[in-house]
């Protein structure tokens, strides 16, 4: 089995936005394990919610597959996910609060199989 690393979003963001323009093409992955490193937060109760989202290339639209608990602070977490990963993989991530501001990375370690 091939594995390899990719990175879906790193840097900081201060409204809801998505990679859904870059996404990471994982149509011969069978499995993934994400990370989330979040290394700055302000603003008044912020929030990031992050959802990953796979492209159905017959309906040409966006589906949720999986997502991590909200997040109002600094830390890490990892999700796993195993057969689902369809043909393309992107972050979707939502910031609430005021003035908000998360510096933040989402990474995976995909195998082919």
């Amino acid at each position: 089995m091939i594995t390899y690393q990719a990175t879906l979003f790193s840097g900081t963001a201060t409204e809801t936005g998505d990679t859904s323009t870059t996404p990471i093409i994982t149509k011969y992955d069978r499995e993934g394990i994400f990370y989330l490193d979040i290394t700055e937060v302000s603003g008044d109760s912020p929030t990031l919610d992050i959802v990953f989202k796979v492209y159905d290339e017959v309906s040409k639209k966006w589906y949720e597959l999986a997502s991590f608990d909200q997040k109002t602070t600094t830390g890490q977490d990892v999700g796993f996910i195993e057969y689902g990963l369809d043909s393309s993989v992107a972050v979707f991530y939502t910031i609430g609060g005021d003035d908000p501001s998360f510096t933040f990375s989402v990474s995976g370690h995909f195998k082919e199989g």
